[in-house]
């Protein structure tokens, strides 16, 4: 699915509105996963952040057909994105909030869009205080559907629902994401229940260093 586009944020999202390029990451991590992270930033089954701010476990994705990519969207914002061809999706954008200076409160103001937003509320964990999001991001999932048209053959991005934790640490803020994709006739609730359950996994394993530490 060389070169399909998977907008994480969805348009009407503008805190860290990006675009990645599937499919044009630089190196091989292993013969059944494509990534551009160095292989010393994924030993032991764990992703490790450039500046060594943070770890969290792989994901479990489908391989082959699994990636990981890393990019830095702006010079505030670095994210990692881990993907495989069943539509799993996950994401970490990490921004360096020392000279914006958003609250969570405001951030949460970025997160609208009509039909495609279906919940947002706080949380307190052990992070702190969480925004928690769930949407729909249309055709945003890795999984393309051919289907036939009056006669033509058609292919369209399959919608990804989401799973989203927005949180403070220090200086950054932080926006971890899951997302699945239907690949059957499933209900919204099984399908954000899914991501919903992703994401908490996901979030388990997310080691933040403390801002004192090398």
């Amino acid at each position: 699915m060389s070169n399909n586009q998977i907008t994480i944020l969805r348009s009407g999202f503008s805190l860290f509105l990006f675009v990645i390029l599937v499919g044009c990451a630089a190196g091989i991590h292993s013969p059944s996963v494509k990534t551009n992270v160095p292989s010393e930033r994924l030993a032991k089954n764990t992703y490790g952040s450039p500046d060594g701010g943070y770890t969290v476990a792989l994901p479990p994705l489908i391989k082959p057909g699994a990636r990981i990519e890393e990019r830095q969207i702006s010079p505030e914002t670095h994210g990692v994105f881990f993907m495989d061809d069943f539509g799993k999706v996950y994401c970490i954008l990490r921004n360096d909030n020392t000279n914006i200076k958003i609250t969570i409160e405001e951030a949460s103001d970025n997160f609208h869009g009509g039909d495609i937003l279906r919940e947002k509320q706080y949380t307190t964990t052990e992070r702190g205080k969480e925004l928690r999001i769930l949407g729909i991001n249309k055709n945003g999932s890795p999984v393309v559907t051919r289907s036939k048209e009056n006669g033509e053959w058609v292919e369209r991005k399959n919608d990804l629902y989401e799973a989203w934790s927005l949180f403070a640490n220090g200086d950054h803020l932080y926006q971890v994401a899951a997302g699945v994709t239907a690949l059957q006739k499933e209900s919204e609730n099984i399908l954000f229940d899914r991501a919903k359950r992703n994401l908490e996994e996901f979030l388990k394993s997310l080691i933040i260093k403390p801002t004192n530490q090398k």
